[in-house]
């Protein structure tokens, strides 16, 4: 036989090898965990204060200018739309 039949021959015989590894292992299937149906959960009673939950952080843990109380925020939100209003107009 010639060196290059060989060569040829060895090729396909590793690569068909290889190639019935792999399906073999594709094949098998993982024990998989035992399936346990979640508990129901009672949704949490809503805040008397209506927040819409989080972190409140506390008078003491209050930073002044970095902590915005809501109306602050309601200020700067309100502020921030009549600024992009007035931008729309001029455009």
């Amino acid at each position: 036989m010639s060196l290059l039949l060989r060569s040829v021959l060895l090729r396909s015989v590793l690569v068909i090898s290889f190639a019935g590894l792999v399906l073999q292992a594709c094949g098998q299937e993982e024990s998989a965990a035992p399936v346990e149906a979640p508990a129901v959960v009672a949704p949490a009673a809503a805040d008397a204060s209506g927040s819409s939950g989080g972190y409140e952080p506390s008078a003491d843990e209050r930073v002044p200018g970095i902590t915005l109380d809501a109306a602050a925020l309601e200020a700067q939100m309100n502020a921030a739309k009549a600024e992009a209003e007035a931008a729309n107009k001029a455009n």
